[in-house]
């Protein structure tokens, strides 16, 4: 089991040190709030903020995570929120959905305090058969095809912070795949596949940059394209949005 905290301060230090890093996840937000239902009321709320730069693009957010700080606005558990019913306006999740081990409890939770019509707009791992070879060989979390997710599993205790776990493929397993049912809760609004090289040769939070940010346009052009002649082929990430009923 890694060490949230440790894992949680070396991926800010190379966030911080890899512009090419801020560039990527400017363009994830910013497809992110495309995506948004408005509503001045409530606020948006972000579960993982990680190094909490959403509000670059979304100010109107609520960052949250494990660990306080001057970018987290709170500590927040996703199984258990310290939030009111209907009281939030939209939920961003980035890289979160893959660590649900219990996803129905989550989304349960996540539903409770999202206000009618209030949505889900998440970004994670997508598998098209380019990028699962890539993830498989580089990155340090397992893909988990052959994990057994018991998708409507309700545990009889939360699960605390501290409680990792990871399956890259759960994204693609519940939507794609469609071995997740969340149509009685949600309308799904949209579940967009699309290459993200931009990302891959990055290198990610552990490895050194492929390319210098200076052709990072010529690289998302090649995405598009690639988006195009096909998504299920090259997709690397996925753009889920889920609006309750």
């Amino acid at each position: 089991m890694p060490d949230h905290k440790n894992l949680d301060e070396k991926n800010r230090k190379a966030y911080s040190k890899k512009a090419i890093l801020k560039i990527i996840y400017k363009d994830y937000y910013s497809r992110i709030f495309k995506q948004l239902s408005f509503n001045k009321k409530y606020p948006n709320l972000e579960i993982g903020s990680g190094g909490g730069n959403i509000k670059k693009i979304i100010p109107n957010c609520i960052t949250t995570d494990q660990f306080i700080d001057s970018k987290i606005d709170r500590i927040e558990n996703v199984y258990k929120l310290n939030f009111k019913n209907n009281s939030v306006s939209n939920v961003i999740l980035l890289d979160v959905f893959h660590h649900l081990e219990f996803p129905r409890l989550a989304l349960n939770e996540i539903k409770r305090v999202l206000v009618k019509k209030g949505r889900i707009v998440m970004i994670e791992p997508a598998m098209g058969l380019v990028p699962k070879i890539i993830y498989k060989i580089f990155h340090e979390e397992p893909l988990g095809f052959e994990f057994k997710i018991q998708w409507e599993k309700i545990p009889k205790k939360i699960p605390n912070l501290n409680q990792y776990f990871a399956a890259q493929s759960i994204p693609w397993r519940a939507f794609v795949k469609k071995e997740f049912n969340v149509k009685k809760e949600f309308k799904v609004k949209q579940i967009k596949l699309f290459s993200d090289f931009a990302y891959l040769a990055s290198g990610g939070y552990s490895y050194p940059s492929f390319y210098p940010k200076i052709i990072y346009p010529l690289i998302k052009q090649i995405d598009n394209f690639l988006t195009i002649i096909s998504s299920k082929f090259f997709s690397a990430r996925m753009i889920v949005v889920l609006e309750k009923k």
